[in-house]
């Protein structure tokens, strides 16, 4: 009877966290159904929108910003990260930071890191695990650098995906008889998102007097994109040489466009590796919350014993690296 009663507790708590992981699932899938049949379609009015007006004003704004950030630059010279890390490393960490539109000295980030990073540690400290301390520690001291690098592929994807379009329309301006600096103007003037807060920053660069070679130059290192680098020297070559440039920039149009889309059939043939990728990531989180509500007192182990806490940590590296593989597998660069 007392085998048949703990067999009867074990199902009814079985059952329990099957409950729990369809109720997970559910709510991903109804977040999911609400995305793409309320969020998805006012997102893409309000970028048809932005298209239709131009969107200048916040190309506008956010040009004043850049020139300001440019202006007080120069004045944090002799700063703690530079002391630290070195020239070298600093000016790439100012060129990244420019390239996520976030417009920071190099020192300020480096200490918002540090600043979190001693924040986990003092967080694990109170906890009175040596394990926690470190791992905290770590983990909100390369937040920051991951938050830059999500910045940074955000705004390339944005660029690029805009890329044809704008191709396009500068080369028939100029089959129309404008300038290329007029063209320029008006690109920015019609091309929502970073691309054309770009095109208007080095519009205002030549305005003030920038040659065209150094104001593309220095668009090309504001901007993480390959394929904006193919327009920046085309024109470069164009200046220098002469050519074409109408044709040339119809061509490369023609060639993101056919690149963004093999893109697409790719990152649709690879979706399944993914979600799997999701699934498995989010498992144990899922497993680990259900037993901490049916029987806490055992979830607790892995935090009170040493033997426990060492266990999660290596569960957590595993998981991590786990992660890592499997976004490097399906990963494919075109």
């Amino acid at each position: 009877m007392y085998y048949l009663t703990n067999f009867n507790l074990a199902g009814m708590e079985f059952q329990y966290a099957l409950g729990l992981v369809g109720l997970f699932l559910g709510l991903i899938l109804f977040i999911t159904a609400i995305y793409y049949i309320l969020v998805e379609p006012i997102r893409k009015r309000r970028l048809i929108n932005q298209r239709l007006r131009g969107n200048k004003r916040e190309q506008e704004v956010r040009a004043q910003v850049f020139k300001a950030f440019q202006e007080t630059k120069e004045s944090v010279v002799l700063n703690l990260a530079e002391r630290f890390l070195g020239w070298g490393k600093v000016d790439n960490l100012q060129r990244q930071l420019l390239q996520a539109d976030i417009f920071l000295a190099p020192n300020t980030f480096v200490c918002v890191a540090i600043l979190l990073s001693l924040l986990g540690f003092l967080t694990g400290w109170l906890v009175e695990s040596w394990a926690c301390s470190l791992g905290l520690s770590l983990l909100l001291g390369v937040l920051p650098f991951m938050f830059l690098r999500w910045k940074r592929k955000r705004k390339t994807s944005k660029i690029e995906r805009y890329m044809p379009d704008a191709m396009e329309l500068l080369a028939r301006s100029l089959r129309a008889g404008h300038t290329l600096s007029g063209t320029l103007d008006l690109v920015s003037q019609e091309v929502p998102g970073p691309l054309g807060t770009e095109m208007r920053i080095t519009f205002e660069e030549q305005n003030l007097g920038l040659s065209m070679p150094q104001a593309f130059r220095r668009m090309g290192g504001r901007v993480a994109s390959q394929d904006l680098r193919y327009f920046i020297t085309a024109v470069i070559i164009q200046a220098e040489t002469g050519g074409n440039l109408s044709e040339i920039l119809e061509n490369i149009g023609l060639i993101i466009r056919d690149r963004l889309q093999l893109k697409g059939k790719i990152k649709g043939l690879t979706a399944e590796g993914r979600f799997s990728a999701l699934i498995l990531a989010l498992l144990p989180v899922v497993v680990f919350l259900g037993l901490f509500f049916m029987n806490r007192e055992y979830v607790m182990t892995l935090f009170t014993d040493p033997m426990g806490v060492q266990l999660l940590t290596g569960a957590l590296i595993s998981i991590g690296i786990g992660i890592f593989i499997m976004k490097r597998m399906v990963a494919i660069k075109v």
